[in-house]
C-alpha cells in the first residue's frame, strides 16, 4: 500500500490526507478533510523547478515513510543536527508578521534557568551534539542570556543567538555577545527604512540594525549570519544591494539565510498581495545577479555524499537528508570585486552535474560500505575510489582557470594529493582555489500550517527542543510543525516552571 502524505486542514487544523496538484505551472497541496471538505494551499509558483529538484535527488516518495503530523505522540527520532530553543516570548519589537510573542500567544513564556539546564543536559547527551540556536521572542531581552550561553558552551554545545539586533546596537552589549563566542543570526531585511515600515511597522529599527552590524564588524573575531525575510513586492528589488552589502562585509558575514514571507499572522494584522515561495526567492536572487545564472540545489542533497566524505574526515552535514522540496542552497564566491555564483566557473548547469554526482555516489556507496575509514589502508582505498569517481566529472565540468590558482593542472594535482594524505578539504580550497571568500545562501521555508506536509517533516534535520512538562523527557519537534503545538506546550511549561523575574529584563517590552 502506498504511503499517505498528510497536511493540515485549514478549518479544523487536524491532520488529513493530502496530495500535490500541478495547475497552471504551480504546485498546490490539496487536503481532504472528512469533516470540513477540501482546502488547498500554494507551495510553489514554479512546478518545473519543484519537480526538477526531485529528479536531481532521485527522490522516491514511497521510501520516505508515513508521517501523520502527530509530533507530540509519534515517538519518531529525528536526531536533529540543528535545534532551536525558545528562551522567551518577550520582545522589544512587535512585528505584525510574527505571532511568537506575548500578544500573539496570549501569555508570557520566560522560564527560569533551571529549565534550560535540563533541556541543555538532554541535548548534550545526544549521540551527535546539535547546533543550538537560542530563539524567541527576542533572546536578548533576557538579563540572564549570557548564563544560558555559558551553560550551552559548558556542555560543548555549539550555540548561536537569533536576534533582531536592536540590543546589539549598544557597543558594550554587542562586545559581550562577541566575547561569549556565540554565533549571531541577525535579522536584516535590506538597506531601506521603508522595508521595516512595511514588514515590521518600525522604520526606526533600520538604523539600529545597521549600527548592530557595524558593532559586530568592530568586535567580532568570527563570521556570522544575516537572516532576511524575503517578500515579493516588498523587498525583492533590494536583494542585489543586500548581496553587495554582504560582499563589502565578507570578513564577518558567512551566511545569508533567506526566509520566504510566510502567512503566520492573524487576520487583519498584515496584508500582502502575493505569496512568496522558495522558488520565488530563487528567482529573486537570480535576478539580483543578472550577469551570471544563480542555481540552487536541495540543501539535503549532501546526504548522498556523506559516506564518501567520511573518508576525508568531513563532519556530518547540517541539512543532509532534508526533503528535496524543503531548504535549497547555493554559495557565492568573491572574485575580488563582487560575488559570483558557481555557474561562473562551470561548463554545465549545476543540476546536471548534481544529478550525475548523485548517481555516481549511489554506485560506489556499497563498495565504500565495505571499507572502514578509521583504518589507515582502507581509508586510503576509500579516498582513491572517491577521487577516481568524482575527479574526472569535476575536471570536465569546471572552467579551471576561473577556479584554481596558478597553473590549473598543477593546482588540481596538488589539491587531490593533499586530500589523499589527509589535509582538510576546507584548507585545500583556501590554498589552491579562488573560492576562499564565500557566502553560503540557504532558503529556509518556515511553513505555516496551510502548506505543511508530513513527507517533508519525516526527514527534517532541524527541530525545536523542549522538556515535556508531563513526562520530563527532552523532546524535539520539527521546525515547521512547532507552531501547531508551541502554545499548548509552552503554556504548560510556564505553569510548571514559572516565569523568570521581570527584574532580569532590563529592556521595556512593547
Amino acid at each position: 500500500m502506498a504511503a499517505v502524505n498528510f497536511g493540515i486542514c485549514e478549518k479544523c487544523r487536524k491532520p488529513v490526507p493530502a496530495t500535490h496538484v500541478i495547475r497552471d505551472g504551480q504546485v498546490y497541496i490539496v487536503k481532504d478533510c472528512p469533516d470540513c471538505g477540501t482546502t488547498e494551499a500554494l507551495i510553489s509558483t514554479n512546478a518545473a523547478v519543484w519537480q526538477r529538484k526531485r529528479e536531481v535527488w532521485h527522490f522516491d516518495p514511497e521510501a520516505v515513510g508515513e508521517c501523520g503530523l502527530n509530533c507530540l505522540t509519534c515517538g519518531y527520532q529525528h536526531n536533529p543536527r540543528m535545534v532551536f530553543l525558545d528562551v522567551t516570548n518577550r520582545c522589544n519589537m512587535n512585528c505584525p508578521i510574527c505571532i511568537a510573542n506575548i500578544p500573539g500567544m496570549g501569555f508570557e513564556f520566560n522560564p527560569p534557568l533551571d529549565y534550560f539546564e535540563r533541556v541543555l543536559d538532554g541535548l548534550a547527551a545526544m549521540e551527535v551534539k546539535p547546533f543550538v540556536n537560542l530563539f524567541g521572542g527576542e533572546p536578548t531581552v533576557r538579563g540572564d542570556l549570557f548564563q544560558i550561553i555559558r551553560m550551552a558552551r559548558d556542555r560543548k554545545l555549539p550555540v548561536g543567538v537569533a536576534t533582531n539586533g536592536l540590543r546589539l546596537a549598544d557597543e558594550e552589549y554587542c562586545k559581550r555577545i562577541c566575547d561569549s563566542k556565540a554565533r549571531v543570526l541577525l535579522g536584516f531585511d535590506g538597506r531601506d527604512p521603508e522595508i521595516y515600515n512595511r514588514l515590521r511597522k518600525d522604520p526606526a529599527a533600520y538604523e539600529k540594525k545597521l549600527q548592530a552590524l557595524e558593532n559586530l564588524k568592530k568586535f567580532s573575531k568570527r563570521r556570522h549570519t544575516i537572516m532576511c525575510c524575503v517578500a515579493r513586492h516588498i523587498n525583492d528589488k533590494h536583494m542585489q544591494d543586500l548581496i553587495e552589502f554582504c560582499h563589502e562585509n565578507r570578513d564577518y558575514i558567512q551566511f545569508l539565510h533567506l526566509i520566504p514571507l510566510t502567512e503566520t499572522w492573524e487576520e487583519g494584522e498584515f496584508e500582502t498581495d502575493v505569496t512568496t515561495t522558495v522558488e520565488d526567492v530563487e528567482q529573486i536572487i537570480d535576478e539580483a545577479l543578472p550577469e551570471d545564472k544563480v542555481e540552487f540545489l536541495p540543501a539535503g542533497l549532501g546526504i548522498h555524499f556523506e559516506k564518501a566524505m567520511s573518508f576525508f574526515g568531513s563532519p556530518q552535514m547540517r541539512f543532509g537528508g532534508v526533503h528535496p522540496n524543503c531548504e535549497s542552497a547555493t554559495f557565492l564566491f568573491s572574485d575580488g570585486e563582487r560575488y559570483r555564483p558557481p555557474s561562473y566557473c562551470l561548463k554545465r548547469p549545476i543540476d546536471e552535474i548534481a544529478e550525475e554526482s548523485v548517481r555516481r555516489a549511489k554506485a560506489i556507496d556499497p563498495k565504500l560500505g565495505k571499507l572502514d575509514p578509521s583504518r589507515w589502508f582502507q581509508r586510503w582505498r576509500g579516498r582513491l575510489l572517491v577521487l577516481r569517481t568524482f575527479g574526472g566529472l569535476v575536471f570536465r565540468s569546471t572552467r579551471l582557470r576561473r577556479v584554481l590558482k596558478g597553473n590549473p593542472y598543477l593546482s588540481s594535482l596538488r589539491f587531490m594529493a593533499g586530500l589523499l594524505i589527509g589535509k582538510r578539504f576546507r584548507d585545500q580550497v583556501r590554498k589552491h582555489t579562488r573560492l576562499g571568500e564565500v557566502v553560503g545562501m540557504v532558503i529556509l521555508p518556515f511553513e505555516e500550517y496551510h502548506s505543511i506536509e508530513g513527507q517533508r517533516l519525516r526527514t527534517c534535520a532541524a527541530g525545536f527542543a523542549f522538556q515535556d512538562p508531563d513526562t520530563e523527557e527532552i523532546r524535539t519537534v520539527p521546525v515547521c510543525s512547532w507552531s501547531l503545538f508551541r502554545d499548548d506546550v509552552e503554556r504548560k511549561i510556564s505553569e510548571k516552571y514559572g516565569i523568570a523575574s521581570a527584574k532580569e529584563q532590563p529592556l521595556p517590552v512593547r
